[in-house]
């Protein structure tokens, strides 16, 4: 069943593979070989089929967060009738307003439909990544900076574009080239939803490159625009259908894993080049007679500076949890979670110089070393962790229990008396009635307790410990000696050390 399951799943993802690279050759031919006409037809037609390849992609591959695709399943109907306006227009001859307002109306909720989509899809995945997917955002911004300051603004210029139009087409550059790093960065991180993210990325891309390539080649007084507007259309549009239909579009907006990269020194420096990019290249035709490009230092400042802010928060909080972890390390055992020796002596020491009643209560398991022999060191492991977690279900919020190697641990009782200890004793000799299990075993197992308690100045430390070692070393003993190494040890009252009241 399960082979049968991921052979179809094979067979789907090749299925839109071909068909993708199909329709991009059929696009190709009708953009070289076409007249006007059968090229604006061929745009419309590839415009239609992210609508229906969406409403079907969500169908086949049982899409339950469907808010990105309808979002994009509303843009793609919008670009089919702008580009069917466009095509009764120019390619058919008939005057029906393709130009006017409706052309500013379908193009503003098309692209913003997309944007939108888009920003889910970077909010569902940034979760695990936001630091890479922020450098990637500032890498798009910091690429399309000198692209817009010597290429696509002197030729606005050169059209007496007016100021408030540059602004809006710089804006809208900055937010397609900002996003277009960021749904790069998920792509490479995304786990099982790469490759309809990078479907995605390229049908942003196409659509960036139509964009650029239609504000490059328009004329002013002319219905002239560039043919590459209309290659790069239809493959954004092709490329979007596949993102829709490929089986790796049920982990579109619901991420079933990622991996997270830290920030090495090289991508740092990039930020740096980012970050005095903006300001660089704005200011730059002035050096030889121009003018300050006041929206690019507007818009991209205005840009850039949260990014940078946000990563250097992340940065921050990385580094904390970093010193966490590191003195979370340093005071706990690796195996059980529980307190180390370093750790549990300072606290002793604490405790100690508090004056309080302190109990000391010296734990060593039995019947760990023949586990150990018979199933091996995991099952010994498995019983370490197993009466660590006992322990701590069974201490008091105030009580701390430390591992101090092997099968030994230690719990320190503070604000306590001798009979709270003894109590204590006999709750942690409970704990191991119920064996525990590993790989299908049951492995018994029991613990022998000696308890040590102090009060006032002549307890210390030293003598707590011998003393509670003393004690369960003679526990150990009588059992053996009298009721056999597979018997409980039999209640005791707690050790008094010199001293103590």
């Amino acid at each position: 069943m399960r082979i049968g399951r991921e052979r179809g799943t094979g067979v789907h993802r090749n299925l839109v593979h071909a068909g993708f690279g199909l329709l991009v050759l059929v696009s190709v031919a009708a953009w070289a070989f076409g007249d006007l006409a059968v090229r604006l037809g061929a745009v419309t037609a590839a415009g239609a089929l992210p609508a229906a390849g969406i409403a079907v992609g969500m169908r086949i591959n049982r899409i339950v967060n469907r808010t990105a695709w309808h979002l994009l399943l509303a843009a793609s109907v919008l670009f089919t009738v702008f580009n069917y306006l466009w095509f009764v227009q120019l390619g058919l001859g008939r005057e029906v307003g393709a130009d006017g307002p409706a052309n500013l109306v379908l193009q503003v909720l098309a692209y913003g439909s997309i944007m939108l989509s888009a920003l889910q899809v970077i909010r569902k995945h940034g979760e695990g990544d936001r630091g890479g997917i922020i450098d990637a955002a500032l890498l798009g911004v910091g690429l399309i900076t000198p692209v817009w300051e010597f290429v696509l603004r002197p030729h606005l210029v050169g059209l007496d574009v007016s100021d408030p139009s540059q602004g809006i087409y710089l804006l809208k550059m900055l937010l397609l080239t900002g996003t277009l790093g960021a749904l790069l960065r998920i792509a490479r991180t995304a786990g099982t939803a790469r490759t309809s993210l990078i479907y995605f990325f390229l049908s942003l891309g196409a659509t960036v490159v139509s964009v650029v390539s239609s504000l490059l080649s328009t004329r002013p007084g002319s219905d002239y625009y560039s043919p590459f507007v209309d290659l790069f259309a239809m493959i954004g549009y092709l490329a979007l259908a596949a993102a829709a239909l490929h089986p790796s579009a049920t982990e579109f907006t619901q991420p079933a894993g990622w991996r997270r990269s830290r920030l090495r020194p090289v991508r740092l420096a990039h930020l740096g080049l980012v970050l005095a990019m903006v300001p660089v290249v704005g200011s730059v035709p002035e050096l030889f007679g121009g003018t300050t490009d006041s929206m690019l230092l507007t818009f991209g400042t205005l840009l850039v500076i949260p990014l940078v802010v946000s990563r250097i928060g992340l940065l921050m909080a990385e580094r904390s949890a970093d010193q966490e972890a590191l003195r979370y390390q340093a005071h706990h055992d690796e195996l059980t979670g529980l307190v180390n020796r370093r750790r549990f002596f300072a606290l002793l020491e604490e405790a100690v110089s508090s004056g309080t009643g302190v109990a000391v209560l010296y734990c060593d398991l039995d019947k760990f070393k023949a586990i150990n022999d018979q199933y091996g060191h995991e099952a010994g492991d498995e019983v370490l962790r197993a009466f660590a977690d006992r322990l701590r279900s069974t201490l008091r919020g105030e009580d701390i229990a430390a591992r101090i190697g092997g099968d030994e641990f230690l719990i320190l009782g503070t604000g306590t008396t001798a009979g709270d200890a003894d109590v204590l004793r006999r709750r942690i000799e409970d704990t191991t009635s119920a064996p525990a299990v590993w790989q299908g075993q049951e492995l018994s197992f029991g613990v022998t307790v000696g308890v040590a308690y102090g009060s006032g100045a002549d307890t210390s430390a030293d003598g707590l410990m011998s003393a509670a070692d003393a004690d369960m070393y003679r526990h150990k003993t009588a059992r053996s000696a009298f009721l056999g190494p597979a018997s409980m040890p039999p209640p005791a009252g707690a050790v008094r050390i010199a001293g103590t009241s």
